[in-house]
């Protein structure tokens, strides 16, 4: 790594009670961002240069989900380290959605799934475990 701190968004999507997780493939290869194959993921990824948060977001759950988000907010930022890795991600919340729900990198993920926030799946990606248990705290 270059010890520069990148930014990483991640975007809980809710349908009431329920948010969509993404399972991140077993096979797929470190894309520089925190590397934890196998777990499950809100959608997100890096902010590129010359986009807004906002924009970056919105971006990423289009790439990832097909679902256009509207109306989102920013919850809450966290440092996420590993070892040579450093990233600020940008935790948002989308509470309006629209479109059919596609997996649009099956190489990337499995999967997308709709789980009740009492009724996670355990290997949660750790980004996205920070993000719901501070949110829960509530």
């Amino acid at each position: 790594m270059d010890n520069v701190i990148k930014i990483g968004l991640g975007i809980m999507i809710k349908d009431g009670n329920k948010v969509l997780l993404g399972h991140r493939c077993e096979t797929y290869g470190d894309t520089g961002g925190i590397y934890e194959p196998g777990s499950w993921t809100f959608p997100g990824g890096k902010q590129e240069y010359n986009e807004t948060i906002i924009e970056g977001a919105t971006r990423e759950v289009k790439e990832e989900t097909n679902l256009d988000v509207s109306n989102l907010t920013i919850f809450n930022a966290e440092d996420d380290i590993q070892p040579n890795k450093h990233y600020i991600t940008i935790q948002l919340i989308a509470n309006k959605f629209d479109g059919e729900l596609k997996n649009l990198e099956p190489n990337k993920h499995s999967e997308w799934k709709w789980f009740d926030l009492n009724h996670l799946p355990e290997n949660l990606y750790s980004p996205t475990k920070k993000f719901i248990d501070k949110y829960l705290e509530k």
